[in-house]
């Protein structure tokens, strides 16, 4: 995603400098006072922000413009204050982010995957952050207790982030902080809080275009989490059994399964997508639009409850962990961690019926 458009929203805010983007740099131009020697009559200048053009590095750029904008309106810009060394040392929050962001993508390449985990992972929970003080342990730690509780996903989210950007800037003894990513563990998912496939079959009526009624039919038979369906080749499902391939998953490219009831009449060889801008989205942005089109039209789930109720079919329908992980794209550990509830009595019912009912089928005695 282009950052003009960021920058160009945050300009409308600003009265004296504008923020300009200069390759893969930011800087600020307007009129200021001379610098020293330079005459007495106001001029043009462009000034170097020493920030990156990315989201962190805009942010860092926002609020330094903002405070030489008002330096400007109340006429107390010194230059002096804008002409030391450019070997500073970073020391504010904002510094340490940026530094911190430019250094993962150093190492990490910028596929859409990992831009939308960098996305979850740091930035959201950066941008929460005071990017003019200065980064120390207290202000962390004040943050993290300010807007988690304890034992929630979110502190242990907070807390990871915070932690990697102390370790990064060199703070000392960052135990605190490790501390409190602790006391929160994944639950696993309850098979009592998932549609039937009744339910499933039901509910698909409520899918309001051709395109919508689609990806409800795929995230159904073949489990994928919400923002994949936007990555998927559907060039083998004239193959039996009738396949698709995710492209840019959470976990790289695979080949993933149908899992069915004998029942459905769904149709995924009818590939339709809806009207969705996908370029320029990352994958939390695609899921959320999915998840508002199931709430407009009533669904009465969200549409990951499809990605369950498929891990749950297929343990029902006698097919291994291991083989249900792949197909899944997460590993046997995360797989059986996650839905190990349904290692439980009415799904071992169901499949010790079935079991029963086959052998029965073959080992009746034959009549005299």
């Amino acid at each position: 995603m282009s950052i003009e458009p960021l920058v160009a929203d945050v300009n409308q805010h600003l009265e004296r400098v504008a923020i300009r983007v200069r390759g893969k740099k930011l800087s600020f131009r307007g009129t200021f006072p001379p610098k020293p020697g330079d005459g007495r009559v106001p001029k043009h200048y462009e000034l170097a922000s020493g920030c990156s053009a990315t989201p962190a590095g805009l942010k860092l750029a926002k609020a330094k413009a903002q405070e030489i904008d008002s330096l400007l309106v109340r006429e107390r810009f010194d230059w002096e204050l804008f002409l030391k060394p450019k070997s500073k040392p970073a020391q504010t929050v904002g510094d340490w982010i940026q530094k911190f962001e430019e250094d993962h993508w150093d190492k990490v390449p910028q596929e859409p995957s990992k831009l939308n985990s960098y996305h979850k992972d740091y930035r959201l929970k950066f941008n929460h952050l005071p990017v003019n003080k200065p980064l120390s342990l207290d202000l962390l730690k004040q943050v993290i207790l300010e807007r988690t509780q304890p034992g929630t996903r979110s502190r242990k989210g907070y807390a990871m982030a915070y932690r990697r950007l102390a370790e990064f800037a060199g703070l000392p003894d960052t135990r605190d902080l490790g501390a409190l990513e602790r006391g929160y563990s994944s639950k696993s998912v309850s098979p009592r809080d998932l549609p039937s496939d009744e339910e499933i079959a039901e509910a698909r009526s409520k899918m309001r275009t051709p395109g919508w009624l689609w990806v409800y039919d795929v995230l159904t038979i073949y489990g994928l989490r919400p923002h994949e369906v936007f990555r998927l080749s559907t060039d083998r499902l004239d193959e039996s059994p009738a396949l698709v391939e995710v492209l840019e998953g959470k976990t790289g490219r695979r080949l993933v399964f149908p899992m069915t009831a004998d029942f459905w009449e769904f149709d995924a060889k009818a590939v339709q997508l809806p009207a969705v801008q996908v370029e320029g989205k990352n994958n939390n942005q695609l899921g959320m639009k999915i998840s508002q089109e199931f709430r407009e039209a009533g669904v009465g789930f969200p549409p990951y409850n499809l990605r369950h109720a498929y891990a749950r079919r297929g343990y029902e329908q006698g097919f291994p962990p291991e083989f249900l992980a792949r197909s899944m794209g997460h590993s046997y550990d995360v797989h059986t961690k996650v839905y190990k509830a349904w290692l439980g009595e009415d799904s071992d019912l169901k499949i010790y019926k079935a079991v029963i009912v086959k052998t029965a089928k073959f080992s009746a005695a034959p009549e005299e």
